[in-house]
């Protein structure tokens, strides 16, 4: 046992400064969990209802109207959509160390205008548009980041950090809400609100310990610095100098080849195809119904009857936190094909099971039995995806595009993923309203279209280094001959020399034993 784990990727090449980087970077991921968490929760607070909704005498309660749900969520997207437009400009002019600053004083910027509406719902929605602005940067930065600083044996586990630490960030938020429902004051939400401080705060304290990431530095031609930070992350200093020259060809190379700088250039030639695969997966993990259960799980339990909405919240998102720690033992071993795949058949089947199981029955008029079985389906749903969905689209996305448009791609696949959630965040609400627990049947039919889409199009590329992977898609591998596909290029010189010295760690630890 002692033994397998010594032979483990993770144990082999994971040091405390690549988990410092990891968690550091992920912090915008936590507030961009935590404020779709905090959001979808405060709709049940009762204080929140009672400040910014209307009372509705069939409910006798404050409510917050579809209108006001519909514009406070839908318009997060369009924050986010600015982000990402602002994202390939920021990340390539300042670099990506220098743009977590940027995310931090949006973040630090948004916190004062939310928690200071006392009165005004518009300058709520105004404080929402800030932050998803950041966090529209953060998704394109800090898969790029890691993808950039990871070693390929363990690529797959350390992009995974994002949904992690996403999902991490909706279990907390669900905790506070939870833990201030029985104050009666406007205190109830706004400790929520300013509880989210602690995000741009760890970027500013953390920032003198993070490293530029070594790939910017070596397409920027300052060689010498990436040497330096990659001795730094790797636990194989002695095959740095190595790989740094292959880098160095490489993205010469490339430059020479493809000369590919531009967005346009991402739907050119062999790239349209990496575009098409980033965009996809970030649009069909929106369309397969994370929004419904991060940002509407509370007024749809609500919707169902269930007495305690706000714990099932709790339940919901802690389930989803939990089988995290799984996907970082087993995404890399598994893949990306089949994660994807079998994920999306198996959300499917929750998505279907839910919608059957409410079928019949009117808002608040559900029986127990039901409110319990679709309660525990959208558990299992969340769980789900959170070993699969959840970390895979960004895997995918953060590592599919070429080194010389890799910022531009996963513009693209973001703005992807977050237009599709405007239309998601803005209908949902009426659809919902209309349809009661039938909406889950929309999104089990888009699980359907994923688990095919996955199966034609998405390549299998875990333990390839990124420049390995350039050579695949140059050769226009088939999707599904990537697995056995056998690289002879510098892309595969690259991962040799970064699986050298974990090879020589093998042999010293069996030796050992």
């Amino acid at each position: 046992m002692l033994s397998r784990i010594k032979n483990d990727p993770l144990y082999q090449d994971l040091n405390w400064r690549l988990m410092l980087i990891g968690c550091v970077a992920n912090l915008g991921a936590m507030g961009f969990g935590f404020d779709n968490g905090w959001w979808g929760g405060a709709l049940g607070l009762s204080q929140f209802q009672k400040k910014y909704g209307e009372y509705d005498d069939a409910l006798g309660r404050y409510a917050i109207p579809a209108t006001k749900t519909s514009v406070g969520t839908g318009t997060g997207s369009a924050g986010i959509i600015i982000g990402c437009i602002l994202a390939p400009f920021v990340t390539s002019r300042f670099g990506r160390k220098k743009s977590f600053l940027v995310i931090s004083a949006l973040m630090g910027t948004r916190v004062v205008l939310e928690s200071s509406a006392v009165t005004s719902f518009w300058q709520l929605v105004v404080g929402r548009i800030m932050v998803y602005a950041g966090m529209g940067l953060a998704s394109n930065l800090t898969p790029m980041y890691l993808s950039e600083c990871s070693p390929p044996r363990i690529r797959g586990a350390f992009l995974a950090l994002y949904s992690f630490f996403l999902s991490f960030g909706v279990f907390m938020a669900a905790i506070a809400v939870y833990l201030s429902r029985t104050r009666n004051d406007q205190w109830q939400y706004l400790i929520v609100i300013l509880s989210q401080l602690f995000v741009p705060l760890g970027y500013v304290v953390m920032y003198p310990l993070m490293p530029e990431s070594p790939r910017y530095l070596i397409y920027r031609g300052k060689y010498d610095e990436a040497e330096e930070v990659l001795k730094k992350l790797s636990n194989h200093p002695e095959t740095i100098a190595q790989e740094v020259q292959l880098l160095k060809i490489q993205v010469e190379e490339q430059r020479e080849l493809h000369k590919a700088t531009s967005p346009k250039d991402c739907f050119k030639g062999v790239n349209l195809r990496r575009t098409i695969i980033a965009m996809s997966v970030q649009i069909l993990q929106q369309a397969q119904g994370v929004l419904f259960i991060q940002n509407f799980i509370v007024t749809f339990m609500q919707q169902l009857g269930f007495p305690d909405s706000l714990r099932t919240n709790v339940m919901v998102t802690g389930c989803g936190f939990a089988v995290h720690f799984i996907t970082f033992l087993t995404f890399d071993k598994l893949g990306r094909r089949r994660s994807l795949s079998l994920g999306a058949v198996l959300l499917a089947g929750m998505m279907h099971g839910t919608g059957a199981a409410t079928a019949t029955g009117s808002a608040g008029h559900y029986s127990s039995a039901v409110a319990n079985a679709a309660a525990a389906l959208l558990i299992l749903w969340y769980s789900i995806y959170g070993i699969t969905w959840g970390p895979g689209c960004w895997v995918v996305a953060g590592e599919i595009g070429t080194g010389q448009l890799r910022e531009k791609t996963l513009f693209l696949a973001s703005m992807g993923s977050f237009l599709t959630s405007v239309p998601i965040n803005f209908v949902n609400p009426y659809v919902q309203a209309k349809l009661g627990g039938g909406v889950t049947f929309v999104y089990g039919a888009f699980s359907v279209v994923a688990a095919i889409w996955v199966f034609l199009m998405v390549p299998e590329t875990k333990n390839r280094s990124l420049e390995e992977l350039d050579e695949m898609f140059q050769a226009n591998v088939k999707t599904r001959e990537f697995k056995k596909y056998v690289s002879t290029g510098l892309g595969a010189q690259i991962t040799m020399a970064e699986d050298k010295g974990a090879k020589k760690m093998e042999l010293e630890q069996e030796e050992d034993v």
